[in-house]
């Protein structure tokens, strides 16, 4: 088979990619739905203008401006986009604009806008471009119709194409304006006919999909406007039957909606399922890496395995009652843990309970100890192979203490005198307060979360007594430690700042003034209550050392 009977490349003006009689384009199921944002929208606007102004200057600069590719396969009688349909989709709504505002344009180049719209296929009226099933209705009513340029914020909010259409409309209001911008078109005509004519676009049409998807990854292979998970769909995508392509699509949309519950994106997902198939740091681009995985796999097995992981990973991450979870949720310096878990699913790994609560103190003692991403990386990927060879819990557990036999003990941070701007003071409290109660609901850290100051941080104000139970001395290395913290809400920590202990306690119990909103939630902040009438230097030190012995309990690998 010749080069020419596989595609055909030919450059052509915008007048002809849209207004040949055979120029009809639709999108295939696997595309993305349309997603330019105004930023992309102004980029493409601005540099059609820079060209034609340059045009309109020195006749030998920019006679055209060319914008990029656009890679098609021939469909009965259409088009179907493999790559550039959000070029294609932008362009379409621009002409629209062109179409709906009122400029002073000859009648011929109206023609020409409006053709690009639409035209006549067997005397029928017929849309130049169609997108994607489940938009084609918003596309057709608030764009191609006409646009209504009084619509509301809310609607042009909820409308991506909508969006496109008024950042269009600003710009060429903008251009008509030479007071207000210094990128004034003075012939809106001449900018038109630039547009139509010597703007221009590679289409390259394939007589064969899979080629066309395979060319369209190596046209895109480092990732102009496509993200890792596009390319490699595509890639799959070349590999399989055309038959078999609805199938794979309909396995592709559950696991995006299984990402997107479980809060994760559809790159992260695919770099925790690198991590599981690697077992080690990858070296290369998150596409390359899996395409080279893939080469040999049957795409309809990649797939239906990818969406086993990303349902694993979404029941781990909706397990919010379980306190190992619930703590590890808070780590930020790592997503290792996830990897190593959803892996333990995958592989359905014996001892899954036990290694949940020794990555759990393992991550921990690693953070509190100001450890960094770097210092658990390779640890990390030595517990993925592990799992992966169904070796025993043990030698998991040895990696974990051999690695922080090399570092200082978490023990020595957790006593410093300022642990209050620590970022890991936070979860270590709700890590203590998850075992002061079984089957306690996840806690989130928002801002209605607050660390409270048992010794206010204003404790020698006069009309309070601190200065009674605290001498100057005492209060330095007191105030900011972890035995005078503790967790409260928002609201009941605005009750208690700066007061006397006696006040604090009828808070914390929830029975102090009015306004207050029952005795707090915490476990950890209602022993206080029990254990401490009186609060002291001899108090602070006393609840420091029951909060260690704790958080050796929780924490310490045995």
């Amino acid at each position: 088979m010749s080069v020419e009977e596989i595609f055909k490349p030919e450059n052509q003006s915008l007048k002809k990619i849209f207004g040949n009689t055979d120029a009809f384009y639709q999108m295939p199921s696997y595309q993305r739905p349309y997603s330019w944002d105004k930023e992309r929208v102004e980029q493409l606007w601005y540099d059609i203008l820079e060209a034609y102004k340059n045009n309109k200057q020195d006749e030998t600069l920019d006679p055209n401006y060319f914008l990029g590719s656009v890679v098609v396969v021939k469909k009965d009688d259409a088009f179907e986009v493999v790559d550039g349909q959000q070029r294609l989709t932008t362009l379409t709504i621009l002409f629209c604009v062109l179409r709906d505002i009122k400029l002073d344009l000859e009648k011929k180049q109206q023609n020409v806008i409006s053709n690009s719209i639409t035209d006549f296929l067997e005397g029928k009226e017929r849309l130049k471009l169609t997108t994607h099933l489940n938009n084609q209705a918003f596309f057709e009513e608030s764009i191609i119709k006409g646009i209504n340029f009084s619509t509301t914020k809310k609607e042009i909010s909820e409308n991506r194409f909508l969006q496109t259409a008024f950042y269009f409309k600003k710009l060429i209001e903008k251009s008509q304006n030479p007071e207000e911008t210094d990128d004034y078109i003075k012939d809106m005509k001449g900018f038109v006919d630039y547009l139509f004519n010597k703007t221009t676009m590679i289409k390259i049409v394939c007589y064969d999909e899979g080629f066309a998807i395979k060319l369209f990854t190596v046209l895109n292979d480092r990732g102009l406007d496509l993200s890792p998970a596009d390319i490699i769909k595509a890639y799959l995508l070349q590999n399989l039957d055309e038959t078999k392509r609805p199938s794979f699509i309909e396995v592709w949309k559950r696991i995006e909606n299984t990402a997107r519950l479980s809060g994760e994106s559809l790159q992260g997902v695919f770099n925790l399922y690198l991590y599981y198939l690697k077992g080690e740091n990858p070296r290369r681009a998150l596409q390359d890496e899996l395409k080279e995985q893939f080469k040999n796999g049957n795409p309809q097995k990649v797939i239906l395995d990818i969406e086993k992981f990303a349902q694993h990973l979404f029941d781990i991450q909706s397990q919010n009652r379980d306190k190992y979870i619930s703590m590890l949720k808070y780590l930020r310096q790592s997503i290792y843990w996830k990897a190593i878990l959803t892996t333990a699913k995958q592989v359905n790994y014996r001892s899954y309970d036990e290694l949940k609560e020794i990555i759990t103190k393992y991550y921990y003692q690693s953070w509190i100890a100001n450890g960094t991403s770097n210092r658990i990386k390779q640890t990390s990927f030595n517990i993925l192979k592990k799992i992966k060879a169904d070796a025993d819990i043990s030698e998991i557990k040895d990696l974990v203490i051999e690695n922080l036999h090399k570092y200082e003990n978490y023990k020595g941070f957790i006593g410093l005198e300022n642990v209050y701007w620590t970022k890991w003071l936070k979860p270590l409290l709700l890590s203590l307060e998850y075992f002061q109660e079984d089957n306690k609901e996840f806690i989130s850290i928002t801002r209605e979360l607050h660390i409270e100051h048992i010794l206010p941080v204003e404790w020698n104000r006069e009309e309070l007594n601190w200065n009674t139970h605290f001498t100057e001395e005492e209060v330095s290395p007191k105030l900011n430690s972890l035995g005078n913290l503790t967790l409260l809400s928002g609201h009941k920590n605005i009750q208690a700042s700066n007061r006397n202990y006696e006040a604090k306690r009828g808070i914390y119990n929830g029975n102090y003034g009015k306004g207050i909103d029952g005795k707090t939630s915490f476990n950890l902040t209602k022993n206080i209550l029990d254990d401490y009438p009186l609060w002291n230097a001899e108090s602070v030190e006393d609840r420091y050392s029951k909060l260690l012995l704790e958080i050796e309990r929780i924490f310490e690998i045995v």
